[in-house]
């Protein structure tokens, strides 16, 4: 009985005669390199889905080329946010014909820096992260050393030259707590943690604006991590002059807070005005529809893959590559814990662009 013949591997010089072009314009389709019309791009591409063409990692990196991977560093995907955002850099790498190798840092600096360690040298073509650090890290600047191209998403890294892609954190702040000023509250806490985080920050600040502007005063609960939430707010909220209304400043804040006002028995929106940063996947299901300032993870991670495969296909260093900076708006959600009554749909109000 004989056996079949092993099927013979696909190689670029097959995909070039069937396309009917050059090895070379096999090559920098391949590699995203310019130079190319789009015309002829689609016929390579549909040459390579048609013989199952698979180029060589192993060949590519050993001559010193960037593997056709990039690095994702998010703090965790427990977080659905950073999951969607996540999901949404794996999708356009893939359209790119990218592997995406993802990690998490754990909200640790440390962790990152051994990731990113472990992604150079893997020889990814691209980093796109969410730091922990607020200045580069030696790990980072090495990154760029490297030439190797960098987009930081929600957050900012000092002495780095590296695109990044933001929120309008202090414009969705302000419109949140202004919703819950228009409902007459005076006594409007601000409830949160990772309060060095830069986005953090400007949603602190837009608090703050919102309510000097209305002549009210602050009251700012900064806590350690998402674990001291509970304790702090029910604290507070057993104090002499607990708040009428509730500005949480991420969404892991938001379910502390819900678990907490459940344990209390304190019911929203009659005893607790509350109005959260950032969505979550089941808050207009929830017996009191959650009022959130939206910003979306998916377009975050579709503007940061997309600016980091724009500098990939460039080719150049790092150093070359002009720094860009996209701020994304945010969309206030009204529902029902704010106050609103009789909200039978979602009601967005856009935030300012």
């Amino acid at each position: 009985m004989s056996k079949d013949k092993p099927q013979r591997k696909t190689t670029i010089s097959d995909v070039a005669r069937e396309a009917g072009v050059a090895q070379m314009t096999v090559s920098r389709v391949v590699n995203g390199g310019n130079y190319v019309s789009a015309e002829v791009r689609e016929r390579v591409q549909r040459a390579i889905a048609k013989l199952g063409y698979q180029p060589n990692e192993a060949a590519r990196i050993l001559k010193g080329q960037r593997a056709r991977t990039i690095g994702l560093i998010v703090p965790t995907l427990a977080d659905s946010f950073f999951s969607a955002c996540a999901h949404t850099v794996q999708e356009v790498a893939t359209r790119h014909g990218y592997m995406t190798l993802i990690q998490t840092s754990s909200n640790r600096a440390e962790v990152e820096t051994g990731e990113i360690d472990m992604m150079v040298a893997r020889n990814v073509a691209g980093l796109i992260l969410v730091p922990m650090e607020m200045k580069a890290s030696p790990g980072l600047l090495a990154v760029q050393s490297a030439g190797i191209p960098i987009v930081t998403l929600d957050r900012v890294v000092k002495g780095l030259s590296a695109s990044e892609v933001l929120v309008e954190n202090a414009i969705g702040a302000e419109e949140g707590v202004r919703h819950l000023i228009g409902h007459g509250h005076k006594q409007i806490a601000c409830l949160g943690y990772d309060a060095d985080l830069l986005s953090i920050q400007e949603r602190i600040h837009g608090y703050t604006t919102a309510m000097k502007e209305a002549g009210l005063h602050p009251q700012i609960w900064k806590v350690e991590s998402a674990r001291s939430v509970a304790l702090t707010l029910q604290r507070k909220l057993e104090g002499p002059q607990p708040p009428t209304a509730l500005f949480t400043l991420n969404n892991v804040t938001t379910i502390q807070t819900l678990h907490t006002l459940q344990q209390l028995g304190i019911k929203l929106p009659r005893d607790l005005a509350l109005v959260g940063f950032d969505d979550l996947e089941l808050a207009s299901l929830l017996t009191v529809p959650i009022t959130v300032v939206r910003q979306s993870a998916h377009e975050l991670g579709r503007s940061g893959a997309k600016l980091l495969f724009d500098m990939i296909r460039t080719g150049a260093p790092m150093k070359e590559l002009p720094k860009t900076r996209l701020v994304l708006p945010t969309e206030l959600v009204i529902r029902n814990s704010c106050g609103c009554k009789g909200v039978s749909r979602e009601i967005v109000a856009a935030g300012r662009g």
